[in-house]
């Protein structure tokens, strides 16, 4: 719960905006999207209602501001993958990065899956979409050094590789979300790593 003793007091925006952020994610564990009022999360985060809008303004720019946050986390697994001139070995261990950032933290996955739908369909949130474009963009950067390290190249446009990449680690881990099977779920996650590393030619 996002409460101290200088919950009330004058503190500087960027730490306002992030203990709303971390309140936010509290109601939404909670009480899922729906519950997701600014008077909830100014609740939870124990301050005034009126500061929520000194910090975010609305609940739209809130929603933006929640989703590019939880989306660059998802994002930095790739950007800490390993270096490898083996393509298959870097992509598996990229791939389970990103399987077990949800496998600690399942929750966080269902609600921020909710609240990138509700991006796609609320005009007022959909800016907030970029942050995905990012995300594709740290997977087209992996596979650009990989290949420049292991001396290949894609049989694709490498953009065309990591929108396959990331739709096909989406249904592995939505597999792993309904079935929680970890054996199918890294199964699937060699297969796919070895099926993507199979579009890699000589250069």
């Amino acid at each position: 719960m996002s409460t101290g003793p200088t919950a009330g007091t004058h503190r500087p925006a960027d730490e306002r905006r992030a203990q709303l952020l971390d309140a936010a994610v509290d109601v939404l564990r909670e009480h899922g999207l729906k519950g997701l009022t600014t008077r909830a999360v100014t609740a939870r985060a124990g301050v005034p209602h009126g500061i929520f809008h000194y910090a975010f303004g609305s609940k739209a720019a809130l929603v933006r501001a929640l989703v590019e946050r939880e989306l660059t986390g998802a994002a930095a697994a790739w950007g800490a993958a390993v270096e490898s001139d083996d393509v298959h070995t870097a992509l598996r261990q990229a791939l389970l990065a990103q399987l077990d950032v949800v496998r600690a933290d399942p929750e966080r996955d269902a609600y921020l899956t909710e609240l990138v739908r509700a991006t796609q369909d609320d005009a007022d949130t959909r800016p907030a979409l970029w942050e995905q474009d990012r995300y594709r963009a740290e997977v087209e950067h992996r596979l650009t050094d990989w290949s420049r390290d292991a001396r290949i190249r894609w049989a694709a446009p490498v953009a065309d590789v990591a929108a396959l990449v990331l739709s096909a680690t989406d249904g592995v881990i939505q597999a792993w979300v309904l079935d929680r099977d970890d054996r199918r779920a890294e199964t699937s996650v060699d297969l796919l790593a070895r099926a993507v590393a199979s579009l890699a030619r000589p250069a």
